[in-house]
């Protein structure tokens, strides 16, 4: 049986107040307040990176990096703090 791919962003895991999701469900944007660089918040895909595949491809593009552009690309397990960076 094929593992299904990703193809938006969690709409229930990933919102916190902090940042806005797209309707499109594929874009993301923080308005949190910037006060500090703890300041983290984390976005997940609907379904988990396929492993039985031989590779996975996914594109990010980061339009504002804001004041300090700390920006993380990781992967996560759906019970991740997702106040954290990604590992």
């Amino acid at each position: 049986m094929d593992e299904e791919a990703p193809t938006e962003l969690n709409m229930v895991n990933s919102t916190d107040g902090f940042f806005v999701i797209s309707t499109d469900k594929l874009s993301v944007k923080y308005i949190g307040m910037k006060l500090h660089g703890h300041d983290v918040r984390t976005v997940q895909a609907n379904r988990p990176t396929p492993v039985k595949q031989l590779s996975y491809y996914f594109e990010m593009y980061v339009k504002d990096a804001g004041v300090k552009g700390q920006i993380s690309i990781g992967f996560t397990s759906e019970s991740f703090k997702m106040r954290r960076q990604p590992a």
